[in-house]
């Protein structure tokens, strides 16, 4: 962007025009304000001017104040002491005003000659605003505090509020020309008293309300005084502007929280020089140019090769010649928001135009989309200086009567993060320019495929969208067809550069319109003119029903006509726009809900009674409906469906949807035998069935229910036959007991005149049986050898745990220990059992028996000697280092056919010899020397196992030499090393 002429910028001249009305003016123009420079700048339709401050029609505006006391603590002279003071702040060289005293006006304004007309408040003629060219400012000392209450509310006056009440200041001509002609100042006697602090913080109220009327807008600058973070320096205190939006509370007095309080900042003086500017060489007496020793600053924010970054706070420190970066202030010197002199409010097509002074701030010209200007920057000592630049939000309080910069509504955060600029070498009077952006932030501008209000895009089918409003003024259009007798709700939820839920971006607003509705008109539907109004963050939300099929056009804009690549949107239609079957029963029944923008954990209301979900798509809902009786109906009916999203609020309504048959009485089961039956018992549940009236709640008393078997052969209890006839009691029941005849599926009908109920069940035999885990055990003859038998019992009907067991020899030298044991939660039994000595080949028996008679028998078979062997399971042919350890040998004991034997004692031989290398190819072999030796036994257990620990030396080359001999043929050698 290239830079603009500086004489494009109107800085001064009497431009008069027909006067404006009060009404316009009166408390409107507060909420339209910039930051550390103007108040208000011109704009179109109202102004004939564009992109200038508004300022005084006169450089030399003259106050008049009231001729009455202002309370009984202060009279009329300490009164005009007091405005004198508070006036006189504004007076400075660099700025070309001179605020002065005109005199008095003509009579005490009090509520006995002021009172509200149709068009606002009625004062004194010469108080009006008609008499601008004789009173500029009208000063009122509203003594009693009937003013305030006249003009804020009644109580208003009331001194628990005179923070905020204690001086009202209204600019009540702004003619279109772009010149102030006439303000009021009202100051409140309820807020003076006895204390000196009282007049004081009274004087500090109306000094910082003249800088209002002069036209100074606020400013953000070492906004850490106010929040506190970081905690502020006392540098960054004492460059705090005077026009800062919002005061800080430290006690009763908001002027102690400053330090010197009367003295305008930096800040000040430069937003004061930019509205009265002073330029080089037309300084008159008392006066100097404004840049004389001072630098000015203005440039462009921009979004990197899109547009211009509005509302983002530049603020500047100053770096003085000839020193270290150490050097550099901490603490900025003045500000300036990006985009103050462009549109404040565009309009949108939700709300239309605002032609009004109000809505006509800010040039047109996208030039100064992202323009920033910083008109006066005082220099440190010395013929030049260097300044460092930098960006951060405004802060997000600082928005409607407080707000600082273009966006009133909200503030906007910017894109990227902040960066820092420095620039210089700048002595006095220089002009600089400077063209930036931000770091990082977002570029791309696709908002191009997403209608328009003559050729709209259809909403996509889910019902879910994403876009942005991007370029200024864009807006978003899209086409939806609707039935009669159907509502929706269209909600869009701003989101940030990640995606996320954001108030700090574009504020939505959402409109629709009927398809025939006349092109640029505003909605002929509904209309949300104001964002945020959802319950969810970000979320604008508009709800509105048809009772004729309709094609609709839907708009989604910027609420302040606004656009920007940073301003994403998530969109969501929810419309329910049928329902399968149409019609259930007076029971109720499953539905099918077809529409779009439905998700999981929507609910689902029929006149007003919960249904049950069981699934959601984006286009479906499938619930139960209740039945007629819940929705409080013996009749036939057409009820309302209603889909309610929980976290957001929006609902969807089907008017006279979903039709209810008429109740007729129905016969339904209440209980049946179910699962497996033992064949000739009687099953333990009931076969139940109950018939109740078309209301679903009155029994039907006396009708007859044939119960029977269809499938299988049962008893029925209630007659001792295969078929029975019952009648239902008081309550519509009728009842009987089942027994099972035959084994196999049996099938159970329950039939009467409203209706048949069926169930099934499996029927079969009881068996309980009992089964010997290990039911041979060999032991070696002439051994005596504990074991312990275990027994598996099961039954087809009933957990066998607890099931006791009772154990008894049944022949040969046995016993057992104890003689009764139970089955535990895996079905085992066991016990242990000694036997022996058995000569070889001899035998002796035992029985384990459940439910006493139901047995398992164990055998003990006693193995001769000469039958004896012994193999290797595990520890063979091992060879490790000879810091190493040889693992334990486990060894097994059998008979020659292989069965297992216990008890048998296996004698172990073992010697440790020197390790030895291989034999050589020719002459003896050396013989290792022994190093060690042993002798021992162990038993083999009733697998025929037992463990040998290999002897072995520790930390040396050696190898065990390991024999076991059991019985008389049974043998078995191996060699175990420890290598070097």
């Amino acid at each position: 962007m290239s830079r603009p002429d500086a004489s494009s910028r109107t800085r001064s001249g009497i431009r008069l025009q027909a006067l404006c009305t009060l009404a316009i003016f009166w408390f409107a123009s507060a909420a339209t304000v910039w930051a550390g420079g103007p108040r208000w700048v011109t704009g179109p339709p109202y102004f004939t001017t564009s992109g200038v401050p508004v300022v005084w029609y006169t450089k030399q505006p003259l106050y008049f104040t009231d001729p009455g006391d202002l309370s009984s603590s202060v009279n009329h002279a300490a009164a005009d002491a007091l405005v004198a003071a508070a006036a006189g702040v504004w007076n400075v060289p660099t700025a070309s005003l001179v605020l002065a005293q005109g005199g008095a006006l003509d009579e005490h304004v009090s509520g006995a000659n002021a009172f509200l007309g149709a068009n606002g408040p009625i004062f004194p003629a010469d108080v009006e605003s008609g008499n601008y060219l004789a009173k500029q400012i009208a000063v009122i000392y509203d003594s009693d505090g009937s003013i305030t209450d006249l003009l804020l509310g009644n109580g208003a006056s009331d001194p628990s509020g005179c923070r905020q009440n204690g001086v009202t200041e209204s600019v009540d001509s702004i003619v279109p020309t772009g010149f102030i002609q006439h303000a009021i100042l009202i100051l409140n006697g309820r807020c003076t008293g006895p204390a000196p602090q009282q007049q004081m913080q009274l004087q500090y109220q109306l000094m910082r309300a003249f800088g209002r009327v002069l036209g100074l807008g606020w400013s953000q600058t070492n906004d850490n005084v106010f929040t506190d973070s970081p905690q502020p320096t006392a540098n960054q205190a004492l460059y705090w502007p005077v026009m800062h939006p919002i005061d800080i509370i430290c006690g009763p007095y908001t002027y102690q929280c400053m330090p010197q309080p009367f003295t305008l900042r930096p800040d000040d003086l430069s937003a004061l020089a930019e509205l009265y500017f002073i330029a080089q060489g037309q300084a008159g007496p008392g006066k100097m140019d404004s840049l004389l020793n001072a630098n000015e600053l203005n440039g462009h924010l921009n979004f990197p090769g899109v547009e211009g970054m509005q509302g983002v706070n530049v603020v500047v420190r100053r770096w003085a010649q000839f020193t270290l970066p150490s050097k550099i202030e901490d603490w900025y010197v003045a500000s300036g928001v990006s985009g103050s002199f462009y549109r404040q409010s565009n309009g949108n097509p939700v709300t239309g135009k605002d032609s009004s002074m109000a809505g006509s701030q800010g040039t047109q010209d996208s030039w100064y989309q992202g323009y920033t200007l910083i008109q006066r920057i005082p220099m440190l000592p010395g013929s030049w200086q260097q300044l460092i630049l930098e960006t951060e939000p405004v802060n997000p309080l600082y928005t409607g009567q407080y707000a600082v910069g273009p966006y009133i509504a909200n503030t906007v955060a910017p894109s990227g993060s902040d960066p820092v600029l420095t620039e210089g070498l700048y002595g006095s009077y220089t002009q600089a320019y400077f063209d930036w952006a931000t770091d990082n932030p977002v570029t791309a501008c696709n908002s191009g495929a997403d209608g328009t209000e003559a050729a709209p895009a259809a909403v996509p089918a889910q019902g879910w969208w994403q876009d942005q409003l991007c370029g200024y003024g864009h807006s978003a259009w899209s086409s939806l067809s609707v039935k009669a007798n159907r509502s929706l709700t269209v909600e869009v939820t701003a989101e940030d550069e990640q995606g996320f839920a954001s108030s700090v971006k574009a504020m939505p607003v959402i409109g629709v319109w009927n398809a025939t509705d006349a092109l640029g008109s505003l909605p002929g539907v509904a209309g949300t003119e104001e964002a945020f109004n959802g319950e969810s963050n970000g979320m604008t939300t508009l709800g509105t029903s048809f009772t004729q099929p309709d094609q609709l056009r839907i708009a989604i804009a910027d609420q302040r006509g606004d656009g920007r690549p940073d301003f994403n949107y998530r969109a969501r239609v929810l419309y329910a726009d049928s329902l399968s079957p149409a019609t259930v029963s007076a029971a109720g029944g499953t539905v099918t809900i077809t529409g779009m923008g439905f998700r999981t954990g929507n609910t689902v209301t029929v006149n007003g009674v919960a249904a049950t979900v069981s699934s959601w798509t984006a286009n479906t809902i499938v619930a139960t409906a209740p039945s007629i009786h819940a929705l409080g109906s013996t009749t036939a009916l057409v009820a309302d469906v209603v889909v309610t999203d929980l976290s957001t609020g929006g609902t969807t309504v089907m008017t006279q949807a979903l039709s209810y048959s008429a109740p007729v009485p129905v016969l339904s089961l209440v209980s049946a035998p179910s699962g497996q039956v033992e064949v000739g018992v009687s099953a333990a549940t009931p076969f139940v069935v109950r018939v109740l009236d078309g209301d679903g709640a009155t029994p039907v008393m006396g009708e007859a229910v044939t119960f029977t078997a269809t499938v299988g052969t049962v008893q029925f209890a209630a007659c001792g036959a295969a078929s029975c006839t019952v009648y239902t009691d008081a309550n519509g029941m009728a009842s009987t007991l089942v027994t099972p005849l035959s084994a196999g599926a049996i099938t159970l009908q329950a039939a009467g005149v409203d209706g048949t109920a069926v169930a099934s069940f499996t029927a079969a035999a009881r068996v309980q049986t009992a089964t010997a885990v290990q039911a041979m055990e060999y032991i070696a003859a002439a051994a005596t050898f504990a074991w312990t038998p275990q027994i598996s019992v099961s039954d087809n009907f009933a957990s066998t745990a607890g099931v006791a067991v009772g154990w008894q020899t049944t022949s040969g030298a046995v016993s057992v220990a104890p003689a009764s044991s139970a089955v535990n939660s895996q079905g085992i039994a066991q016990t242990v059992a000694t036997a022996g000595p058995l000569t070889a080949g001899a035998e002796a028996t035992l029985s384990g028996c459940a439910w006493t008679n139901v047995c398992a028998s164990f055998t003990t078979v006693g193995v001769d000697l000469a039958d004896l062997r012994v193999i290797v399971v595990s520890g063979a042919n091992q060879s490790v280092s000879a810091n190493g350890t040889i693992a334990p040998v486990v060894l097994q004991v059998t008979d020659t056919a292989s069965h297992l034997v216990g008890g048998a004692v296996v004698q172990i031989f073992e010697t440790v010899n020197a390790w030895q290398p291989a034999c050589p190819g020719r002459g003896r072999c050396p013989i290792a020397p022994v190093l060690a030796s042993s002798q021992s036994s162990a038993v083999s257990d009733a697998n025929g196992l037992l463990t040998v620990v290999p002897q072995q030396i520790v930390g040396i080359a050696e190898t065990t030499n390991l024999a076991a001999g059991v019985g008389t043929q049974g043998f078995l050698s191996l060699a175990l090393q420890k290598q070097p």
